[in-house]
């Protein structure tokens, strides 16, 4: 098949060097797509003409109008929480309803976006991970014991403890263990609207991390923790890299979706230290099974189960 991944014009290269989670998407599907055998190009929704591609595969909704426009069928692919957030009345869940009721098919990442969009068109697609970056080294010295990856922040306001630091640092506080807290620039906003971190003396935080960089983080702690309220992604990229890496976690996923290696935990400070003790207690196998759930859900085979949905539609 010739194929296109539409880039999702925001400014960050592909692959993105740092932060862009779209954009390492559009990466892994071309990369893999390729291995297994077919032409695949990134374009700007733009440039791709009718007829061009054999599958247009489009990950943000207002480039969905613009292949619409130029009479261009798409598969559809949604990465926004904010259409879940403000709600079926608002701009930005109209704007990517139309993109579903103009797709072939639109793959939503979390079960409860299927639900939630209530179209004939959504079906559950999840996220992968890159399990060739991305590997356990049991080798290396644990200098910490929780770590958290994320940017914090909610529909613009970057003070939002969306991904649950505040959680995260009074677990580890609690057991009086190390914590860092790795993601961009802008948790800057949320640490100083929340100094009382500070106190603990155990928690280290990295700005801009590189991904190798975010691999050696994985690498130096015990457990991941991720307590996010809200993710487009069930499960979102960062619990699979730290699957990956072999890292048993503490977070929060839908209960439609099953994660092996993940001790499911509201934003309850309480309730997610059982569930440290719990992983402490079983540790080898809540390690096997995280490294289990990443085998199964890496971008190859990801890449060869989308595949087969572009088959459908040739």
């Amino acid at each position: 098949m010739k194929i296109c991944q539409v880039d999702p014009g925001c400014g960050i290269p592909i692959p993105p060097p740092s932060w862009g989670a779209i954009e390492k998407i559009v990466w892994e599907f071309k990369c893999n797509q390729e291995k297994l055998g077919h032409e695949v190009h990134i374009r700007m929704a733009s440039d791709i003409r009718p007829g061009e591609f054999d599958i247009v595969h489009c990950h943000v909704a207002n480039l969905c109008e613009t292949l619409q426009q130029n009479g261009i069928p798409y598969i559809y692919q949604l990465h926004d929480h904010h259409a879940y957030h403000y709600g079926k009345e608002s701009h930005v869940f109209k704007e990517n309803y139309r993109a579903v009721e103009g797709s072939l098919v639109s793959l939503m990442p979390a079960r409860f976006l299927v639900d939630y969009f209530d179209h004939p068109k959504c079906m559950y697609f999840a996220h992968g991970v890159n399990t060739d970056f991305y590997y356990p080294n049991f080798e290396a010295e644990k200098q910490g014991e929780f770590l958290m990856v994320a940017n914090n922040g909610l529909a613009g306001d970057p003070t939002f403890d969306r991904k649950g630091f505040n959680f995260g640092v009074a677990l580890a506080a609690l057991n009086g263990k190390r914590i860092t807290i790795a993601g961009p620039s802008n948790n800057r906003n949320w640490l100083n609207t929340n100094l009382w971190v500070l106190n603990h003396p155990l928690l280290s935080v990295i700005f801009d991390p590189t991904p190798e960089q975010v691999r050696e983080l994985y690498h130096a702690h015990k457990i991941f923790v991720h307590p996010s309220m809200l993710e487009a992604g069930h499960p979102n990229l960062t619990l699979l890299e730290a699957a990956a890496c072999g890292m048993p976690i503490i977070g929060w996923i839908e209960m439609a979706t099953d994660f092996h290696g993940l001790w499911r935990a509201p934003r309850d400070v309480m309730d997610m230290n059982i569930g440290y003790h719990d992983i402490i207690d079983r540790w080898d196998w809540y390690v096997n099974s995280s490294l289990n759930t990443a085998k199964e859900l890496s971008w190859f085979n990801r890449s060869k189960d989308i595949l087969e949905i572009y088959q459908q539609f040739v």
